[in-house]
Formats: structure tokens, C-alpha cells, sequence
């Protein structure tokens, strides 16, 4: 069983001792990719490339340290791969690069990738009959990208009630706040519910049961189309100097300082 506190300090631990950056947009992913890879997201832990699992596509790419842990957590991604984060050797790296071997199934980071490929895969189920889920994380300053407004336009025209889109909404971005950018998040929650006819959850994006009860209703209910999950997080979640802070936003803490040590509690 899979336990958010225990993948955030090993996301923290897995930064400060590589010295590897974009911590802090991983921490304010680790409940939803708890709760989701725990409970709902369906894959088999003896085959990463079983044809009847669900796809998860991380479209932020550079947040990907969380997403590791839970790779390592549930047995996909080796011990070995994180003891070499960060160096020559390792074959994963700071942006999500494709490996079936690890049920990492795109490469991401170049943002407004990662929308448009689980568009293709969710319609690709479709037309086939097939019941697999196509589940899909943005950053909130990723959707200033049009590319994702075309596959938004094209998911609600093809009615794809297999895909979710999750939007990490941590209100930074590498350049600044997303509202000095473009449009505040909660304009941007306005103009996505537009695409929505049902399925459309503005969340604290940390509150696990609040996460859990979007998840049921998009596993469980007969939805007319696609469903979105606006969810309301901190960026650097877990670290006082990471958390709300631009300058963090590729930084390790241990350049500021910043010691990290297990915690029993964890």
C-alpha cells in the first residue's frame, strides 16, 4: 500500500542526495499520484507492458521525481535506477523519458506534449471497444500551450469519457506566477469547466479523500465525456523554503542549506 508521506520524503530524499533540481514541482504531485497508482489506476505489477493496464502520461515531465518513487514503490523501476539518478550512468533522467521496461509510457518535459499523445491513446481505446483508462497530468502553467486547447477541443469532439485530465495548479511556473504570465488559475479553471458537460472537480489537490472521490466518480460512473481535475496544490509541498517559491521552482534546497534527514513519522 502505497503512503503519500513515505513518497514525499523519499522524493526529497531522492533530490538532496543526487543534487538533482525540480523538486519542487514533484512535491505537489504526491497525493494524486498516491491515491491514483493505490487504488484506482489499473496495471499488473507482474507485466509493466500488460496490454489491459491503464496509461498514465505526466505531461510536466520535469516533475517526475514522485512519480519515480511510486515506479519504485510498486516494483516497476529498479533500486538501482535511483542510486544513479543524476549521473551519466542513469538511464532515467530529470525529464520523463519513455520505457515501457518501467511503465513510463512518454517521453515529457518539452511541455504540451503529453496532452495531445493521451488524446491519441484514449481514442485509439475507443475505437477499438477497449476498456483501458487514459489518465493524463498538466501543469497549470503547461496549459498556456495551445496545443493543449486542440486536444481539449478534440477530446470533448470525440467524446472520450475514458480520459481525465489532471492540472497540477500550483500557481508557479519557471518564469514566475502563472497569473504575471497569462490567466490566474482561477480564470483558467472558468475556461477549462467550459470544455466540461459533467466532470469537472476543483479540489485541494493534497486532501487525499477529496482526490479519491473525483478518482471514484471518473472509475465508477457514466460519464458523458471527458472530466477534468483542477487540483489546488503548493508547489515545493513539504519543504518551508521550497514552498510558493519561484526561484525553487528548479533549485535544490541543499543549495540554500537545506538538510535533509528521514523522518521515523514518515
Amino acid at each position: 500500500m502505497l503512503n503519500s508521506k513515505n513518497i514525499r520524503d523519499k522524493t526529497i530524499k531522492l533530490s538532496c542526495e543526487s543534487g538533482a533540481g525540480h523538486l519542487a514541482p514533484a512535491l505537489s504531485t504526491v497525493e494524486i499520484l498516491t491515491v491514483l497508482f493505490d487504488k484506482y489506476l489499473k496495471y499488473n505489477r507482474d507485466n509493466p507492458k500488460d496490454d489491459t493496464r491503464d496509461r498514465f502520461i505526466m505531461s510536466k515531465g520535469h516533475g517526475a521525481y514522485a512519480y519515480y518513487i511510486v515506479l519504485n514503490e510498486l516494483g516497476f523501476l529498479p533500486d538501482y535506477e535511483l542510486e544513479k539518478f543524476n549521473t551519466e550512468e542513469a538511464s532515467i533522467k530529470g525529464c520523463l523519458v519513455q520505457d515501457s521496461n518501467y511503465m513510463i509510457e512518454a517521453s515529457t518535459g518539452s511541455l504540451g506534449h503529453g496532452l495531445p499523445i493521451a488524446l491519441g491513446m484514449a481514442h485509439s481505446f475507443k475505437i477499438q471497444k477497449l476498456p483501458n483508462k487514459v489518465i493524463c497530468m498538466v501543469g497549470d502553467g503547461e496549459m498556456q500551450e495551445g496545443s493543449n486547447m486542440e486536444a481539449l477541443m478534440l477530446a470533448y469532439r470525440f467524446k472520450l469519457d475514458n480520459l481525465m485530465v489532471i492540472v497540477d495548479a500550483n500557481e508557479l511556473q519557471a518564469m514566475g506566477r502563472v497569473e504575471d504570465v497569462a490567466l490566474d488559475n482561477n480564470r483558467l479553471a472558468k475556461v477549462l469547466n467550459g470544455f466540461i458537460d459533467d466532470g469537472f472537480y476543483d479540489i485541494d489537490g493534497h486532501d487525499e479523500y477529496e482526490i479519491s472521490k473525483c478518482f471514484d466518480k471518473f472509475y465508477n460512473s457514466n460519464n458523458k465525456n471527458f472530466s477534468i481535475m483542477f487540483a489546488r496544490t503548493i508547489k515545493g509541498k513539504g519543504i518551508d523554503i521550497l514552498e510558493n517559491s519561484q526561484k525553487h521552482h528548479f533549485r535544490c534546497p541543499t543549495l540554500d542549506g537545506y538538510v535533509w534527514e528521514s523522518n521515523d513519522e514518515q
